[in-house]
């Protein structure tokens, strides 16, 4: 009986020893679910929007221009500069063309440059829309206009001019500019 009360206590020992570890186990698991978490800030940053804005100094074609004859031109240069603080497509725009009499807007011949680029070369009721391309904030153009109104020579029987039917003529022309922002790449 010594034998079977050791052998007693010996499985209740291994009882308590195996409940005790798996007591230890179930805390361990329980106790490891802890998460940790951090966090931090990156703060003060701050966002605007920019500005497209333009100036337009007229130095020779806000101007009118009176008795033109046959062969005579006037030239003028405009200045164009990007004041906003982002680049822009800049365009000329259509000419607005009012009180146009006999047609004389598409007799005159226009041509614009810029320095030495030709922008546009045609009649004056011709031009379109023109792309004068991607500008930097900062960036200016001088833009060069002539305006001439070409001798159609004379009536060979006659000796009359054949430019008679525009005498008295008059139109008047508005150069319209126009920019658009342009994105200047993700962060």
């Amino acid at each position: 009986m010594q034998r079977f009360n050791i052998m007693l206590r010996q499985r209740r020992l291994q009882v308590l020893l195996t409940l005790a570890a798996l007591t230890l186990a179930v805390a361990v698991v329980v106790g490891s679910g802890a998460s940790f978490t951090s966090q931090t800030a990156n703060a003060n940053n701050v966002f605007s929007a920019g500005t497209l804005a333009m100036t337009n100094t007229p130095t020779g074609m806000s101007v009118t221009v009176a008795n033109m004859v046959p062969g005579d031109s006037h030239a003028g240069t405009v200045v164009i500069k990007n004041t906003g603080t982002v680049q822009g497509h800049f365009y000329l725009e259509p000419v607005a063309i009012t009180g146009d009499t006999q047609g004389f807007a598409a007799q005159l011949q226009l041509v614009i440059k810029d320095g030495a680029t030709q922008v546009y070369s045609g009649s004056l009721s011709g031009l379109t829309q023109q792309d004068l391309g991607l500008w930097a904030a900062g960036d200016s153009h001088t833009y060069s206009f002539t305006v001439s109104f070409p001798d159609q020579g004379r009536n060979a029987t006659s000796g009359v001019g054949l430019d008679n039917a525009f005498m008295g003529a008059t139109t008047t022309a508005a150069f319209n500019w126009t920019a658009v922002s342009s994105p200047r790449g993700s962060l």
